[in-house]
């Protein structure tokens, strides 16, 4: 009940499966039409699944009536879906594009793998050449997942190595006078291992345009992709992203603890207009 009646301002429910998070988001949007000026289009519902946001607007159906209809429920991806279908101008070639198979992803690889260059670390010539197609795929999804800049990775990655030497985890902790080891000298066979190490991250992250090269010509994205393009939409267009400010007056996250980095960042830009935004989240914090 505290949570419902605190309409303005940031709000943060934690609650375990089960204890009626999804109620509590329909009676706070309840709350917020009879006690507010706020019309139900003003409201933004963001669910983590297809099926989160169905059983929303039936619960709302019950609860509210026809103004279900009316509210702006949607997950995550299917809300920049409809920022790009309503603001085509800004999305340029986009709309040309399809949504990437599962079939396309791992034949979309396959051949980033098979057109690596000989001096390339990651490449193989005997036994499965493609065994690196999981880690590649892992690490590409988080780049997209978490809107981080290759670059940056591969900058913290030149830093971490260079870092390595004063580490006390790859320092001898015992001196030996036979092989000349002092206390505090650093491990090279450690360092030199973990180098390796990093060397095929940075190798793999400087395939990341060259896989999203090979997107764009396959004319396919991943739904990952239309989160970042809205992301710099955004961005670069203060009048774009002022169109959502202006509309959205209260926001209201389900299963907050499933948000990733390039999903925050979605609300973040939406909510900057405001000093202390109408935003109310629940999650599990297990």
């Amino acid at each position: 009940r505290e949570a419902i009646d605190h309409i303005e301002g940031p709000v943060l429910v934690i609650a375990g499966p089960g204890t009626g998070k999804t109620q509590i988001l329909s009676l706070r949007i309840g709350k917020i039409l009879q006690e507010t000026d706020a019309m139900a289009h003003n409201i933004l519902c963001l669910t983590y699944t297809d099926a989160g946001a169905v059983a929303m607007r039936k619960r709302l159906l019950e609860l509210i009536g026809s103004d279900a209809y009316r509210i702006h429920i949607h997950t995550f991806h299917s809300f920049c879906n409809a920022v790009i279908n309503e603001n085509r101008e800004y999305f340029g070639g986009t709309f040309d594009l399809q949504p990437i198979s599962e079939l396309e992803t791992v034949e979309l690889y396959y051949k980033l793998i098979d057109n690596f260059p000989a001096d390339n670390c990651l490449k193989k010539y005997t036994g499965d050449i493609y065994s690196n197609l999981p880690r590649l795929k892992a690490l590409f999804d988080f780049i997209k997942k978490e809107n981080i800049d290759p670059n940056l990775m591969m900058q913290m990655a030149e830093d971490y190595i260079a870092s390595l030497p004063e580490n006390p985890d790859y320092q001898y902790k015992k001196a030996n006078a036979a092989k000349g080891i002092k206390v505090g000298d650093p491990k090279m066979s450690a360092i030199n291992a973990e180098a390796e190490k990093m060397d095929n991250l940075k190798a793999a992250l400087c395939e990341f345009q060259n896989y999203q090269r090979l997107l764009a010509e396959a004319q396919r994205y991943d739904f990952n992709d239309m989160i970042n393009w809205v992301i710099e939409a955004f961005k670069r267009h203060e009048g774009l992203l002022a169109k959502y400010q202006e509309r959205y007056l209260y926001f209201l996250v389900d299963e907050f603890q499933d948000t990733n980095g390039a999903q925050i960042e979605i609300l973040n830009l939406l909510t900057a207009f405001w000093e202390a935004p109408n935003l109310f989240a629940v999650g599990d914090d297990d």
